[in-house]
């Protein structure tokens, strides 16, 4: 099993750190994922803020986001770089070439990154695992992180699936906004929900590797109905479930109120929502905020300054 996916890599490597405007994004990441070049990741420029409650950070959104393509080394690195800037001419000033290379094995080294992680009863574990290090685990769900960057390390991802450990989503309706690799929405299928999982994510990439991880877990495609786009955006929302039992929304915690016209019009009385993404100076905001909207907290975590709070639809 934990030789899924495993491929035999060339030893030397060119990695190549280009800048993509935004409104590329969409059509360079499905041209480049059919060429012979490896996309690595996609990720946003960050800005880290300072706050007099401490520090948080802010996608920067006015500029271009960050991709990492990968190709073997076999002529000289000369060579390499003329014709990757003659392949991205097409795309003229939008694709830029900011940084080169020389790695090696980097398609097997970055990896290393990421590694397997035990969260309740359950392992999330990268295909490339060692067999051995799972030896005694009863439960995996094997995650790909790939560019979309759900890995499971981060403790509101962990937070929330410990609270889906002990508050099963078994034959739940299950909406999940954030899914980035699918790691819960996956989560929520092998675990008895009520299939499909609405999984909903701005970032391009979050389809294929959500598709990529179905496969890793032998599972359907099917199994999850897959919406890119903005929640918050009335053609995206056309898309979603019209109920839900239980929505998960990990992105943060403006993010979450922001959410909360569409959680109240989509729960079903009795239903349940998971927020997470909040940090401590800002959960009473959030917690008013839904609690002002019907909803009664059922349920808390913490991981460091990070909260995670589970939250019932209280009408009668």
């Amino acid at each position: 099993m934990g030789e899924r996916g495993r491929q035999t890599m060339e030893e030397t490597w060119l990695k190549y750190i280009l800048l993509v405007d935004r409104d590329a994004e969409d059509a360079f990441v499905s041209e480049v994922l059919a060429s012979a070049y490896t996309l690595g990741w996609v990720e946003p420029q960050i800005e880290v803020l300072t706050t007099e409650n401490g520090y948080d950070y802010a996608e920067k959104t006015d500029g271009p986001v960050i991709a990492y393509l990968f190709e073997p080394l076999r002529e000289s690195e000369a060579e390499h770089v003329e014709q990757l800037r003659n392949y991205l001419s097409r795309w003229g000033e939008q694709v830029r070439l900011k940084e080169v290379e020389t790695v090696t094995a980097e398609n097997e080294s970055w990896k290393e990154t990421f590694h397997e992680v035990q969260v309740g009863d359950w392992w999330i574990a990268p295909t490339w695992t060692p067999p051995e290090a799972l030896a005694q685990a009863r439960h995996v769900l094997w995650i790909d992180p790939g560019a979309a960057f759900g890995t499971g390390y981060h403790g509101t991802t962990q937070d929330i699936l410990l609270l889906l450990q002990e508050w099963s989503p078994a034959g739940k309706r299950v909406l999940d906004i954030g899914a980035g690799s699918g790691i819960l929405s996956l989560f929520c299928v092998k675990n008895g929900a009520r299939q499909p999982v609405f999984a909903v994510d701005l970032n391009p990439q979050s389809e294929y590797q959500i598709r990529v991880n179905l496969a890793n877990n032998d599972l359907a495609e099917d199994a999850v109905e897959i919406v890119l786009g903005d929640a918050l955006e009335p053609d995206v929302q056309e898309r979603l479930p019209r109920e839900a039992d239980l929505i998960l929304i990990n992105i943060g915690g403006d993010e979450d109120v922001a959410m909360l016209p569409l959680v109240r019009k989509r729960i079903t009385q009795g239903g349940t929502v998971i927020l997470s993404g909040i940090v401590q100076w800002n959960r009473d905001k959030v917690l008013a905020a839904y609690e002002q909207a019907g909803f009664s907290l059922v349920a808390e975590r913490h991981s460091d300054e990070w909260v995670t709070v589970m939250m019932k639809d209280a009408r009668e």
